[in-house]
Formats: structure tokens, sequence, C-alpha cells
């Protein structure tokens, strides 16, 4: 499946735009590939970060186009979670058993040097990062049990990352937000827990004791 949304546009309009494309099967996901290298090869390259969002379903030859192209993947992590998408789940069903290994590549893009922007997808799944943050380590389900295709678990340092300065990257706004770094707008967030000193499956019992925003605290535990 292929969606196109608006992206982000220059004055002159869809010169110079920015391409959001929702790929869910590896086919749709090659298509949109396709398409960024040949426009790359007819207009020529610039820092496009065109996106493709989900990437669900990835054949392991055009991993390396992510990072070739400059496309971000932009991808949510809580999808790949066996009580969501996994073995006996629609998704796993229909794509089938021989195709399970393509399945969220999260790892791959990484290691083919591709930027990862985390996001829920809300409402298919929930808002709450930490969620996202635990599924994209353990790719397990909520209630735990066996990981499905724990090859493409990613570290805690680089679904942070995902959710931050990757994101902000995907939309032009890494020299303003997405880390805690001079210059930039005070947005943080102070968790109960150091989630580095955590053992992974346990991430989800820690909570927002403060939230920042440019720099003025909107919000504190009681």
């Amino acid at each position: 499946m292929i969606a196109i949304c608006p992206g982000v546009s220059s004055p002159d309009g869809w010169a110079g735009s920015t391409a959001f494309v929702h790929a869910t099967g590896d086919r749709g996901t090659r298509t949109v590939l396709d398409a960024v290298e040949h426009t790359r090869r007819v207009n020529g390259p610039r820092d496009a970060r065109h996106q493709v969002v989900h990437v669900e379903c990835l054949d392991p030859a055009y991993v390396p186009c992510f990072a070739e192209l400059g496309v971000v993947a932009c991808m949510q992590p809580r999808h790949c979670s066996p009580d969501i998408a996994g073995p006996g789940k629609d998704w796993a069903e229909a794509v089938g058993g021989q195709r399970w290994s393509k399945a969220w590549p999260m790892r791959s893009l990484q290691d083919a040097g591709a930027v990862l922007a985390f996001s829920s997808d809300w409402n298919v799944a929930e808002m709450d990062p930490l969620v996202g943050l635990y599924t994209a380590v353990t790719r397990r389900g909520l209630a735990g049990g066996e990981p499905w295709m724990p090859g493409e678990t990613v570290s805690l340092a680089a679904a942070l990352r995902g959710y931050t300065l990757g994101s902000a990257y995907a939309n032009f706004l890494d020299d303003r937000l997405g880390s805690i770094t001079p210059g930039k707008p005070g947005d943080l967030v102070l968790l109960s827990e150091d989630l580095f000193a955590l053992d992974p499956k346990t991430c989800l019992g820690a909570r927002v004791d403060l939230t920042v925003v440019g720099g003025e605290a909107v919000h504190r535990a009681g």
C-alpha cells in the first residue's frame, strides 16, 4: 500500500518539496525508493529528506537505499510487537511466514546508515513513547513473552535518538529541536528511573516526573 501525504513544500509549489509517503509492503516501499532514485537522476540530488512512513516489510536488497538516497525511515516500533502484528495476527498471516524476516527492519536500516524517525501513529498505537521505546529494544508484547524477530531490535540509545533527534532531522528541525544543546529550546522530560540502568523489559514502569517546554516546567508529578 502506498499513500502520499503533503510534505514540506517551497513557496514556488512542488519544486523543492519533501514527500511524506506511507508504504507498508515490500513492493510499495521499493516503488517509493525507485521513484526517489529516478527523480534524483533527472533533477539532481538535494537535501530533500523524503520520508517513507511505516516501512513494515522491506526487501533486504533495498535496505541500503535509504541511506544512499537520503530517505528517512519514519517507523512506529509498537507496530512490530508480537501482540499486534506477530504470528497468529492478521499482519503476519497476510504477508506470510516467508517474509517475516523483512518485518520492521529497524536494526538493518540503522546499520546501513539510515536515519530512523520514530513515532506512535496514534491512535493505532499508544501515544506513550515509553511503550515505543520498550518495543524497539525488546520486540516483545506488553505482557512480555517471546520477542518477534529479535535480530531487528535497536539499542536504547538508538531508540531515544529515533524519537528525538531523528524525528527533528526528518522535519528540518534538527538545528532547533531534538537534543539538549546550548542554543536550542529547553524541551525535555525527567523520568523517575534511569532507563540505561534498567533491564529493558522493566522500563515500562518508569514515569515522567517533570516536563519542561521552552525552559518552563509545565508538568510535575504529584
